[in-house]
């Protein structure tokens, strides 16, 4: 197996979310520091209306399963009409989606993922891999566990490129009483919780650059968290900083290398106590430039499964334009069921690269 073989680069991204129905004028809002967050049609277990933010456009009544399909449409028609001459039918796609046991997400992951193909078959002419095209149900983390199943794929030449696509949505009557009742939503009196959201994103990935891709994925890494936001357990913050570790040296690099920190955190302080706990752990080289954290959460709230996926779409962005604080960013997640996970991005920009995108 060669190196180049191991190599794996973004070359095709598409995302709809609250504040915008394209991958750029969604980070784009992102960067402005525009939220969406509003008062949602539900109320909580104390009688107030649940803040959280709405893809625009889709009908409210959309069943669960109908709502995620749009979603995730959305997301693969953007990728597909800006990255043509893609032979799909080689294609896998390899969908992320919520954790099985979270109340309110998809009853049937199989069948909503053959609809998911039936649908961009028949709406956008695309057709997948059928033997190789799986689903990852990990909630944060399955994004990342995708991209590792993709580079394998292509390392033993059973593929030459992967489609992932990542869809959730917390706006749904079963998943937001299970929040409230559990006390994770925010409200004027809860301020540590989240605020749910719904977003999808799609990320073509390939062993080597296409004109014009700006991100490649250096490292993965993954570990295992028994101190979860439900397990009362003293916090140690031990699986993401397994997880950032492992991905720092499959991408040699050293924590303090890195220029921007990209997180799933929902706005829960056991996530965002995880982080200096990572940097505790893992950092063996003092830092003096500043790295910041970046996160989509203040804007579209906790996206759930695609929260994940949705860091590399804003990583392709910011080093697409020029705003990144330098070439190599760290992206991190943390699933509610303690699967952790971490991505080291560097920027890439072959010769010749185009700005389309």
């Amino acid at each position: 197996m060669s190196a180049v073989r191991e190599r794996m680069f973004v070359t095709g991204i598409g995302m709809a979310c609250p504040v915008g129905l394209d991958a750029a004028s969604a980070c784009a809002a992102q960067r402005a520091g525009i939220s969406a967050l509003a008062e949602l049609p539900w109320l909580d277990n104390a009688g107030e209306p649940i803040i959280g933010a709405m893809v625009p456009g889709l009908d409210d009544g959309l069943p669960r399963g109908a709502r995620l399909l749009e979603l995730a449409l959305l997301s693969i028609s953007e990728l597909a009409a800006r990255r043509g001459g893609v032979a799909w039918q080689r294609v896998p796609l390899l969908l992320c989606l919520a954790e099985p046991e979270r109340p309110g997400a998809p009853a049937d992951n199989q069948r909503l993922a053959q609809t998911l193909v039936d649908q961009a078959h028949e709406r956008l002419g695309m057709h997948f891999h059928p033997e190789l095209s799986r689903v990852f149900a990990g909630g944060h983390t399955a994004a990342f566990r995708a991209l590792a199943h993709a580079r394998a794929l292509m390392a033993r030449e059973q593929a030459p490129a992967c489609l992932v696509c990542a869809v959730d949505s917390l706006l749904n009557a079963a998943t937001l009483q299970w929040l409230s009742t559990n006390d994770r939503l925010k409200t004027e009196l809860q301020r540590d919780g989240l605020s749910p959201g719904e977003a999808a994103a799609a990320v073509l990935v390939e062993p080597q650059p296409h004109e014009g891709s700006r991100v490649e994925v250096l490292g993965l890494g993954f570990g295992a968290e028994e101190a979860t936001v439900a397990s009362g357990l003293p916090q140690l913050g031990r699986g993401l900083a397994a997880a950032a570790r492992s991905a720092l040296d499959e991408a040699r690099r050293g924590l303090h290398e890195i220029d921007l920190r990209l997180s799933d955190v929902s706005g829960e302080l056991h996530g965002f106590k995880e982080l200096p706990l990572l940097q505790a752990r893992v950092m063996r080289v003092v830092r003096k430039a500043d790295q910041p954290l970046w996160h989509w959460a203040e804007t579209i709230g906790d996206t759930g499964a695609a929260a994940g996926l949705a860091q590399l779409v804003l990583a392709d962005q910011a080093f697409r334009k020029d705003y990144a604080p330098g070439p190599l960013a760290l992206g991190l997640g943390s699933a509610w069921h303690g699967d952790r996970a971490a991505a080291v991005l560097g920027h890439c920009a072959p010769r010749g690269a185009s700005d389309g995108l």
